[in-house]
């Protein structure tokens, strides 16, 4: 610039010169402002400046490291400002000589973090230990499963994974499994944790295999159950009295009994998440005693000693009853001879009856034999005779029933035609007529 005078009257006009020098303006550039994600929300500020010699953020409440005046300085944000979701900060020029200091500011937004769900805790069952999982993350685009020994099915990977843990696991009663959020982009991983509980599997107890007889055979089952509410019998074509009872009876059918053995099984009902348990016992069924009192047959009323003729098998024994006589030995004996008491006779009809003993687990068994009576034989050797010594031959005049026949004895004297002739004639010896007395008899044959 030139400064000239005037007003100078006679005088010549003088003039002086002054330069002005322009410096450039400081240039502030506090970088290019970025989303964040609010679990990483760190970050490396890039400010830059020309012309001046620094400059000094500000505007944030979070903590700058190393400090304020470096322009690559580290800036940690504060809660506050994660919540609020934008931060803006500014970069003001220092050093500044004779330029007035210049501003820029830019801002950062942050983002919502990734989220991990693993779902609620898990109860499962000691024999149905195998889990499905329910796993969810949000903002990171997968996750994965740790924490177990056992296998993940399909993979690890997935977050419906169905996870079979380990023997020891299950042994060990609880497990914890982690769900890890993978693919973050800027943001840290994210975990949650799953619990996995395992209870007692159910058990069942059929009781001790039962041996029956054929003729007994209702049988009271001993069943017991744990953790499961409650068991039912299955198994058999027979019957039971409440199948769903414990102690139910059982009752074979007659194949069953023919064939000779059938298995019951008790399965558990009531398991929650467990799978039902099972457990068998045997029924086997023994023979029942057979027993044979012999064929019944008739007899002479005077001859009425009968000869038993009882047989048992399965048994150990067998004992007669059922009438009033006696039997000899005694009534143990199978083969006992038994006499039969007078009314038992004049009835004309018996029955007696054997019945096994030493029946173990059978029940007795019984079978009866029918004597009858029959009239007795008679003999009939007519009225008594009166003879003259000089006409001592007598007409005789037997008689007889039920027998086939009879014969005289008794006289030395001489039948006419034979002793075997009710009607014979009899001649008496002379000794016989001196006696004075002869005394004939006459005795049923056949």
């Amino acid at each position: 610039l030139t400064l000239t005078t005037t007003g100078n009257g006679n005088c010549n006009a003088e003039s002086d010169q002054m330069v002005i020098d322009i410096t450039p303006a400081p240039v502030v550039d506090a970088g290019v402002g970025i989303e964040l994600c609010s679990n990483n929300p760190e970050f490396a500020l890039g400010g830059s400046v020309t012309v001046v010699t620094g400059a000094t953020w500000s505007g944030g409440n979070g903590t700058f490291v190393p400090d304020a005046n470096d322009l690559n300085a580290t800036y940690t944000p504060s809660q506050g400002e994660i919540n609020a979701g934008t931060l803006t900060l500014t970069l003001t020029s220092t050093g500044n000589g004779n330029c007035i200091a210049v501003s820029d500011v830019v801002t950062y937004t942050f983002g919502p973090s990734p989220t991990s769900d693993a779902g609620v805790d898990i109860v499962a069952c000691a024999n149905n230990a195998e889990v499905q999982l329910d796993g969810a993350v949000t903002i990171a685009t997968g996750g994965a499963w740790s924490g177990g020994a056992g296998n993940y099915s399909p993979s690890a990977n997935a977050l419906d994974a169905t996870y079979a843990p380990t023997l020891a696991e299950i042994a060990a009663v609880s497990l914890t499994l982690t769900l890890t959020t993978t693919d973050n982009g800027d943001c840290l991983p994210v975990t949650d944790e799953v619990e996995i509980t395992f209870t007692p599997a159910p058990t069942a107890n059929a009781g001790a295999d039962q041996t029956v007889c054929a003729n007994a055979t209702d049988v009271t089952l001993s069943g017991s159950i744990s953790i499961a509410s409650g068991g039912v019998w299955s198994g058999g074509n027979g019957s039971f009295d409440n199948s769903s009872s414990l102690g139910a009876i059982y009752t074979p059918t007659a194949l069953e009994i023919a064939a000779g053995t059938v298995t019951l099984t008790l399965n558990t009902t009531g398991n929650g998440n467990c799978n039902a348990v099972t457990d068998q016992m045997t029924i086997t069924v023994t023979p029942a005693p057979i027993v044979d009192a012999g064929i019944g047959i008739e007899l002479c009323s005077n001859n009425p000693e009968i000869t038993l003729n009882g047989s048992v098998t399965i048994a150990s024994g067998g004992t007669w009853s059922g009438g009033s006589g006696t039997f000899t030995p005694n009534a143990n004996d199978l083969n006992a001879t038994y006499a039969p008491s007078q009314s038992e006779i004049n009835a004309g009809t018996l029955t007696l009856t054997l019945t096994s003993t030493g029946n173990g687990n059978c029940v007795a068994v019984t079978n009866d034999v029918t004597y009858s009576f029959g009239p007795s034989t008679t003999a009939d050797a007519g009225t008594d005779i009166v003879l003259c010594a000089n006409n001592a031959e007598a007409q005789l005049a037997g008689a007889i029933t039920i027998a086939g026949g009879g014969t005289w004895s008794g006289g030395t004297g001489s039948y006419s035609p034979s002793a075997n002739d009710l009607n014979a004639e009899y001649t008496p010896t002379a000794g016989e007529i001196a006696a004075g007395t002869l005394t004939l008899i006459l005795t049923t044959t056949g």
